[in-house]
């Protein structure tokens, strides 16, 4: 018979395979599939600029603009143009998109570290569908940005708030899409009561990553207005699998004079989200769930959002059913997943007949809708200390107003 140290020593090298080994096979197994093709952006736009930094140089490349990205990821592209002798372009671009998703796993392993959680489990994002098609099938960098909202949200959950500033920061230089977190992390600085000064942080590195492109040449008013030329590039009611795909199927005109409604219902939910955070700063759980609800919840509101935007709550639903591993977490995060794979799918085979992406819509609205129940009792919560704050307010102001009567009166 076996000893029952034995058994359990076995039980653990079992979930270690599960865990470590399998991940890095059926990862690695997943990306040399998809290594050869080439994605519709590469030619358009990838392809391009390297062959401008390879052209002009690592250095010379930057004297003007040639690109509608900010120059951090840039400066990583004008890096792997080093190996360009050795390696094809697409080659290099891709190897740099893998690159992006092993920093977003230990990005991932610092999150289930910080809330307590088996950081091992974070090898599992490599073999997330949506984080293969994006990195070795479409060659893009959103490991990057989101990599660092998650060291920012693990840095906050830890009371690190000067370091969380810095990855929020730093996501940011790469992507606008890093403002999907910005309500979790500002209501945790209001809840962890943070100095006026490190509010500065985020905008101090963004401007630091720009210095360096200006000072070889690009023009300081063309950094400073790449994002505010990305909202202008398209005006498509979207390509994600939201509600908005109604109207790029139907009726782009009219869908256009609604995007107010859009932008009012993200406001909401993000001032709500900002709020639960705030009160909720010191909760890891909370804070991942919250980060899950944003990640998700924002790109499903806001119009104009492409077919990549549900990456940060992809990588956040996966860090809340790794933290919180009850039915509902399982649930969001396979919805999620799958809105974000369809919306994928869609934009490479069905790009300009998108029906399926309002599959991905319904997706989307069920991880929500499981994730909103897990927030309930916190919304209560919230609802019920706004409305007793309100009547306490009310009541002093009747008080107020009864004593200045009474002196009227004497």
């Amino acid at each position: 018979m076996s000893e029952p140290g034995s058994d359990q020593s076995a039980l653990q090298l079992q979930r270690l395979q599960l865990t470590i080994l399998l991940p890095v096979v059926f990862g690695a197994i997943a990306r040399a599939i998809c290594w050869t093709r080439r994605p519709p952006d590469m030619a358009i736009f990838l392809e391009p600029w390297f062959n401008h930094i390879v052209h002009y140089g690592p250095i010379g490349a930057f004297r003007h603009p040639f690109s509608n990205y900010e120059p951090a990821y840039l400066y990583l592209l004008a890096l792997g143009s080093l190996g360009h002798g050795a390696f094809a372009a697409m080659t290099i671009i891709k190897i740099l998109s893998v690159l992006g998703t092993l920093f977003l796993t230990l990005a991932l392993a610092d999150l289930l570290k910080a809330a307590g959680a088996q950081a091992n489990e974070a090898l599992l994002v490599l073999i997330l569908p949506s984080v293969i098609f994006n990195d070795a099938l479409l060659a893009q960098c959103d490991a990057l940005w989101a990599g660092s909202c998650v060291f920012a949200l693990a840095a906050m959950i830890r009371g690190r708030t000067v370091r969380s500033m810095i990855w929020c920061g730093v996501a940011i230089s790469f992507k606008a899409q890093a403002a999907f977190i910005a309500p979790v992390i500002i209501g945790g600085m209001i809840g962890r009561r943070a100095a006026w000064w490190q509010w500065l942080i985020p905008a101090a590195v963004f401007l630091a990553s720009l210095v360096p492109a200006w000072l070889m040449g690009w023009p300081a008013i063309k950094l400073l207005t790449v994002y505010l030329g990305q909202t202008q590039l398209d005006n498509l009611a979207g390509r994600l699998g939201n509600p908005w795909m109604l109207g790029t199927i139907f009726d782009e005109q009219f869908a256009r004079s609604l995007f107010f409604l859009g932008y009012i219902a993200a406001a909401a939910a993000a001032i709500m989200i900002g709020a639960l955070a705030a009160r909720a700063s010191r909760d890891a759980r909370q804070l991942i769930l919250l980060a899950a609800i944003s990640g998700t919840a924002l790109p499903f509101l806001l119009p104009k959002m492409l077919e990549r935007y549900y990456f940060l709550g992809d990588v956040m639903t996966l860090a809340l059913a790794l933290s919180w591993k009850c039915r509902s977490t399982a649930i969001a995060v396979r919805a999620v997943q799958a809105a974000s794979v369809i919306s994928l799918m869609t934009y490479i085979y069905f790009f300009h007949d998108p029906y399926p992406a309002l599959a991905g819509a319904v997706c989307a609205a069920g991880g929500l809708f499981v994730m909103g129940a897990l927030a309930a009792p916190q919304m209560r919560s919230l609802v019920e200390w706004a409305t007793s704050a309100l009547h306490l307010r009310e009541a002093a102001a009747g008080s107020r107003s009864s004593r200045r009567g009474a002196e009227l009166l004497d």
